[in-house]
């Protein structure tokens, strides 16, 4: 299977997306079902609406705290088979003058379509049990 672009290109793009409040673009970046972890429990994300919805209001919370860009940086592989690939990165936080605000891990297990497109098929943010830096605030 080729994919048609690296892990890194492809979470550059989600970032952008998330900076952008491309909602529809982040959608079509999921596999569905998906499923989100954290500490509090999982969640089954059935399809491309709830996506939606859910960044929707993300995107509130973090404009109302100031953070207005994401950068990805640091990804890193835990482990890849042909079409899986599993690892973590950095959401870096941004206000308006491009000045770092805060800093989010998160692991992703994404997978790849027929056709060498990336989903993602399991999403942790890994401080989703601490609320300040889930709110972006260090």
């Amino acid at each position: 299977m080729n994919n048609i672009e690296t892990i890194e290109t492809f979470l550059k793009r989600y970032a952008k997306n998330l900076t952008d409040g491309n909602f529809d673009a982040i959608a079509k970046m999921y596999n569905y079902p998906a499923l989100a972890i954290t500490a509090r429990g999982c969640q089954a994300i059935e399809n491309e609406e709830q996506t939606r919805n859910f960044f929707k209001q993300g995107r509130e919370f973090y404009f109302s705290r100031g953070i207005t860009a994401i950068d990805i940086t640091d990804v890193k592989e835990d482990a890849s088979v042909p079409g899986i690939w599993v690892g973590r990165a950095l959401l870096v936080n941004l206000n308006d003058k491009g000045e770092r605000v805060g800093v989010e891990h998160n692991a992703y297990q994404i997978v790849a379509l027929e056709n060498g497109e990336w989903r993602i098929a399991v999403t942790t943010p890994m401080d989703a049990y601490n609320s300040e830096q889930q709110s972006g605030v260090k």
